[in-house]
């Protein structure tokens, strides 16, 4: 199919950045392009993971425009806030919005379709304003709920101060969209319940990972001799972000204060509480934890291989409104997973429905030391078979062709709404 609906993906990453979100918006600017649709990506020009060299796309000055597999893709000048600061954050989100929406109109451009992810709220709400003002159908994804995920950080008084009118600010936003997509329940029922959107415009797709990444499974010992890990070991596993609410340093001490004989701890990633871990970890001289960097989405599968079990902390109150990232890419690799999750969030209901691990509340070091000391004693069989049903109900929920066929579905959707609408109009 050829047409000349024109669709924007307005994204705030993009590979080559590495994160899911930039790959969302990758995989579904792709499948449209290869169903013939026009599509133009708006996003910054990249700056994550901090200190990585991507001046190739650089240009102070000016968008930098590449044709990516058949779609436009414009890097645009905006404010970078790799770390994660309150207030470099925000203006980022402000630089960002004003740089498309710009953009947009010194370009003249006649979008049919906007899908917007991009960062809460304040770029979020300048394009709103432009597909409101420009009668543009636009297809809002939300990736976490804002102001809650900020809120939950400060302290009471200002909470209070700022919940409400950025609550407001939330919903008008999500009211503006004509299709609202959200990755968990707990979301979907945010918006529902708080928000009042109805149901008929909000859709539940979670994150997806490719799982063509997944198909052949690394060799274990190949992979600890690449990545210089012990390979007689018994390996418990986190990789992801290691931020203010990843919980690794509860992870630390819980694997500290396990003692397990013949067992050890590699995290892998990179995030702005990863000096506080290594210090922790010196401080405590345990044996056996280990770092490692690799950004490389690619070589998600071949660092999982190394795991017999995959860990995914989060502080409490944390997780209620999203799945995260790492748990699809866990159930991909066919590995069980540790949960210390809030027992209400959407991330503790995968895990007991799929059968492919265990769950224990945030920060209990109690359990988490106990739930160590039990998994390593268990027969390699066990372990076998909790992974191969996370495997199997992770290729049902969260492979990559299932969640692009329903994003891009709901995406061009909007278009045959204006088609329709032209129709009726000529008859």
């Amino acid at each position: 199919m050829i047409t000349d609906r024109n669709i924007i993906i307005i994204s705030a990453v993009y590979p080559p950045e590495p994160q899911v979100s930039a790959r969302m918006s990758f995989d579904l600017a792709n499948g449209l392009a290869g169903q013939g649709y026009c599509i133009t990506v708006l996003c910054p020009q990249p700056s994550r993971p901090l200190k990585t060299d991507y001046s190739q796309y650089s240009n102070p000055d000016a968008p930098v425009v590449t044709v990516e597999n058949e779609v436009k893709v414009v890097r645009l000048p905006s404010f970078a806030a790799p770390e994660s600061r309150l207030l470099p954050r925000i203006w980022e989100s402000f630089s960002f919005g004003r740089e498309v929406t710009k953009f947009l109109i010194k370009e003249k451009v006649k979008p049919d379709v906007l899908y917007v992810n991009s960062w809460p709220l304040l770029s979020q709400s300048m394009i709103a304003r432009y597909a409101k003002n420009n009668a543009a159908p636009m297809v809002l994804q939300v990736m976490d709920i804002y102001p809650e995920a900020l809120t939950s950080k400060l302290p009471g008084f200002l909470k209070l101060a700022i919940h409400f009118p950025l609550t407001r600010l939330d919903a008008w936003i999500a009211r503006q969209a004509d299709y609202l997509i959200v990755i968990s329940d707990n979301m979907r029922r945010t918006y529902t319940d708080n928000r009042r959107i109805p149901e008929s415009r909000i859709a539940t797709i979670p994150t997806w990972q490719d799982n063509s990444l997944f198909v052949d499974v690394p060799d274990r010992i190949e992979a600890c001799h690449h990545y210089g890990i012990p390979c007689d070991l018994f390996t418990f596993l986190y990789l992801g972000n290691i931020g203010p609410v990843a919980g690794v340093d509860f992870l630390i001490r819980a694997f500290h204060r396990a003692a397990i004989d013949r067992a050890q701890l590699v995290i892998v990633g990179d995030g702005s509480a990863k000096a506080d871990c290594i210090k922790l970890v010196g401080s405590l001289s345990p044996a056996h934890i280990h770092f490692i960097s690799d950004p490389d989405a690619a070589n998600v599968s071949r660092l999982q291989s190394m795991a017999h079990v995959c860990l995914l902390p989060m502080k409490s109150g944390t997780g209620m409104s999203s799945i995260p990232s790492k748990l699809p890419a866990y159930l991909f690799s066919a590995k069980p997973v540790i949960a210390a999750v809030d027992p209400d969030s959407d991330t503790a209901r995968l895990i007991q429905t799929a059968e492919c691990g265990w769950v224990g509340a945030p920060e209990d070091l109690d359990w988490l030391t106990a739930r160590m000391r039990d998994v390593a004693a268990m027969t390699g069989d066990d372990l076998t078979t909790f992974g191969e049903k996370g495997r199997r109900f992770g290729l049902a929920h969260f492979s990559k062709n299932h969640g692009v066929q329903r994003l891009a579905g709901l995406v061009t959707s909007a278009v045959s709404r204006i088609d329709n609408s032209s129709l009726h109009k000529r008859d």
